[in-house]
């Protein structure tokens, strides 16, 4: 059973296009991952600061490998997360 992540990121005012920018890179860099079935960024056309990541991986090891690669480390931990004014995370398994 895949195990899938839905995370709603909200930049700080102004910060939206860097934050993108880092999602971007992300998502590139996360559909190469062997235990990635799915990474996608959407955008909201309500407030573009607020940005839906929706993640869907092989197994819960395949997201722990996910949040050990180097790309996390730059473009999530010290990108992404750097201009976070909000970050709500759900984890879990389809019904």
């Amino acid at each position: 059973m895949s195990f899938h992540v839905i995370a709603t990121y909200t930049a700080e005012q102004g910060k939206a296009d860097e934050m993108a920018e880092h999602l971007r890179a992300m998502t590139e860099a996360s559909l190469q991952e062997p235990g990635c079935i799915g990474y996608r960024v959407v955008r909201s056309g309500d407030d573009p600061h607020v940005f839906v990541i929706i993640e869907e991986y092989t197994d819960e090891e395949a997201f722990e490998a996910h949040k050990n690669t180097p790309h996390f480390e730059e473009h999530g931990r010290n990108g992404a997360w750097t201009v976070l004014a909000d970050r709500r995370v759900v984890t879990g398994h389809e019904l």
